[in-house]
């Protein structure tokens, strides 16, 4: 009996001493397990939640306005994940919208707004939706230069699709015409290949109208084809411009066939034709379809904007909704994976946002494709628009109606929010005067009149008297603050008695005088500033700009 308290003593110590040891182990392991994590934070992972909160920490600092390191950031005992807690730091616009299908809820609680279904019929899907329009998500696209490695595990958005039809023929020809073109892929990282060859491939393409790109459908072989119901409105078009179905598709439906001919059609066509581009490229691309906030068509839907309480965004609204009140509108465009995340590319636009005169105002995301012929518009809003059935649910030009509209300043808000008449234009990258991405014709330009320095692209642009109205009011000064503190910095101004301007964007000619010349110093990285950022009267820059004088400039 003694010898068993024996052995079970021993035994109980034994077990004892080892089980501290294993909780010693597995505390370890949590430590170095959170100190890993939080050097991934710190590497800049776009997708942790380090507070666990609910809200990634890049949206958390790019779309709420919320703290990351807090799950409750007003220490109101409310998680900062809560549907209306995030609200309370930004300055937000609810809408409460009823979409005709496709609509992809999977996708659309993004950057840029936050989605949830509230019902559905047959008809419709009726969707909450948050927008957050003063975000600041395109300052922090950053490039990636071992981005293949990332693409490589992203197939499914890089492979072929019936209407992004590339073949291992066309990427060789496309990769040949861009390095005759002095776009070498192979050696750029993937924000460059993303803003050089789209810019390149929108220049390259010329537009032609179209009329099959919502009423085309493709076979399980890829085939397309037009149903019996859309034919009569087909050949009328396709008369008007003496083509063949054939042709249109080519210029319209297809990614290489828009290449060859060197045309595309709509926003849809040209999505199309960049999604297969740059998928080719080997860049992971995906097709959005976004709505104007309201159907601008519905009168009753355009008395909502009075709901906005902010006299800058309201008179925002308004103005780039009236001129849609007969229209047919929607916007079809892209995504790219760049830098490890999703960033939206319009046309040749990197980081566009949804808060812009020029794309309806305010737009709302409801639709996120592979490719076109996932979408299945032909079975919806293609037979909507061909067969003039506006007598459904939406009653109007648009297959959506906006039933309620309101925005909210949050509690916590420090946003800048716009004022009436007070609009500023957006500086999204300057260019030297014999930069070869400029346009050819304005750099021919500025070497014939022997002008030297940027050229700045400025977005924003409303109509010509709230242009001229900006330009006579704004602070034209530019300081370039050299990161090297050994050298001084250089003032320069925006001349803008020269300019070029096109649709929604302008070029604006940033002069150096003789005494500012000669303090530029070559290889030396200087931050673009303008001296003004105020919204009163000042620009504003998309994201950091930075420059460096690498050619001789001395003639």
């Amino acid at each position: 009996m003694k010898m068993n308290t024996t052995i079970q003593a021993r035994l109980t110590n034994f077990l004892a001493r080892h089980l501290r040891i294993f909780i010693c182990l597995m505390l370890l392991t949590c430590v170095i397990s959170q100190n890993f994590l939080n050097a991934q934070t710190k590497q800049g992972s776009a997708e942790h939640d380090t507070d666990g909160d609910g809200l990634t920490d890049f949206q958390e600092k790019h779309k709420y306005f919320t703290d990351p390191s807090k799950r409750d950031s007003d220490g109101d005992g409310i998680p900062d994940g809560h549907w209306l807690e995030r609200r309370e730091y930004q300055y937000t616009i609810r809408s409460v919208v009823q979409v005709m299908r496709p609509v992809t809820i999977k996708y659309l609680n993004d950057d840029y707004q936050d989605a949830r279904i509230l019902d559905e019929t047959d008809q419709y899907v009726e969707l909450e939706v948050i927008h957050y329009p003063f975000n600041t998500v395109a300052s922090a696209i950053r490039a990636d230069k071992d981005w293949r490695k990332a693409a490589a595990k992203m197939n499914q958005w890089v492979q072929p699709g019936p209407s992004s039809d590339w073949t291992p023929e066309f990427q060789r020809q496309l990769k040949s015409e861009l390095k005759q073109d002095g776009i070498d892929i192979e050696k750029l990282d993937d924000r460059q290949i993303v803003e050089q060859v789209s810019k390149w491939l929108c220049d390259r393409a010329k537009y032609k109208p179209g009329c099959t790109s919502f009423v085309t459908q493709w076979d399980q072989k890829g085939k397309p084809m037009i149903a019996d119901e859309f034919m009569a409105t087909v050949r009328r078009k396709l008369k008007e411009q003496g083509l063949t179905l054939k042709q249109q598709w080519d210029r319209e439906v297809s990614a290489t066939g828009m290449f060859r001919n060197k045309v595309r059609g709509s926003c849809t066509s040209s999505a199309i034709y960049l999604n297969g581009c740059m998928k080719a490229t080997g860049i992971p691309t995906r097709t959005i379809l976004c709505i104007p906030i309201i159907d601008a068509s519905d009168a009753r839907e355009f008395e909502l904007l009075q709901n906005i309480s902010q006299d800058g965004v309201r008179q925002h609204l308004l103005k780039s909704l009236k001129p849609l009140k007969q229209s047919w509108a929607s916007h079809t465009f892209n995504e790219v994976y760049v830098g490890g995340r999703w960033w939206r590319l319009n046309y040749s636009r990197l980081g566009q946002g949804i808060y812009d005169r020029q794309l309806f105002g305010l737009i709302t995301h409801v639709a996120t494709f592979n490719d076109w012929a996932d979408a299945k518009f032909h079975q919806t809003v293609g037979r909507r628009q061909k067969t003039n059935m506006p007598r459904d649910v939406f009653g109007f030009r648009n297959p959506y109606s906006t039933i309620s509209l309101r925005d909210q300043v949050g509690v916590h808000s420090q946003v800048e929010l716009p004022k009436a008449g007070e609009g500023r234009l957006v500086v999204e990258r300057v260019f030297w005067t014999d930069d070869n991405g400029l346009h050819k014709a304005i750099r021919d330009n500025c070497r014939k009149r022997g002008r030297f320095g940027f050229i700045a692209y400025v977005s924003g642009i409303t109509d010509g008297d709230e242009f001229k109205s900006f330009l006579d009011r704004c602070d034209r000064r530019v300081t370039l603050k050299p990161k090297d503190d050994r050298h001084p910095t250089i003032n320069i101004t925006f001349d803008t008695g020269c300019l070029w301007l096109n649709n929604s964007t302008a070029y604006i000619y940033v002069q150096f005088d003789q005494e500012s010349k000669k303090k530029l110093v070559r290889d030396v990285e200087y931050q673009f500033v303008p001296n003004d950022q105020t919204a009163s009267k000042g620009w504003k820059l998309n994201s950091k700009i930075s420059v460096v004088r690498k050619e001789d400039f001395s003639k």
